[in-house]
């Protein structure tokens, strides 16, 4: 899923990069940046609940939940720190940025809809209990 993310994630980087460049160079890198913050944060997510997938059910509660939490963090530390250290900054094209998000989970929500993130899934789960269950070489 964290690769599936990019594939509406670096168009958008580079559309927002491109429409903000029109306004000025800060507000296109700006915008570029929350994209970055936005898309990375879900693919963070997403390869976090697949480790958390594989220690308990418990790991996956805490990695949902946290993950949000975590996310929101980081977005607000990039802002905080941009916003405090940067004069090219612009905070509108930044949120702007964050609004990547929703093309991403969109695209994440028709993958599963069409069953292929089940079947990533599922077959990720097959080479699991496959290399799991033939042992060590030369042992029948």
């Amino acid at each position: 899923m964290a690769l599936w993310a990019l594939v509406p994630g670096v168009p958008a980087a580079v559309l927002a990069l491109a429409i903000g460049a029109i306004v000025g160079p800060g507000v296109g890198v700006s915008a570029a940046i929350g994209v970055v913050a936005a898309v990375g944060g879900f693919a963070g997510q997403a390869l976090a609940l697949g480790w958390a997938r594989h220690v308990s059910l418990t790991a996956i509660q805490v990695v949902a939940y946290a993950g949000f939490l975590v996310l929101i963090g980081v977005v607000g530390g990039v802002y905080a720190g941009l916003n405090a250290t940067a004069s090219w900054f612009s905070p509108k094209a930044f949120g702007g940025g964050l609004f990547a998000l929703i093309p991403v989970a969109l695209y994440e929500a028709y993958l599963a809809r069409r069953g292929r993130v089940a079947e990533l899934i599922v077959d990720a789960g097959r080479a699991a209990s496959t290399s799991a269950g033939a042992g060590p070489k030369g042992t029948a």
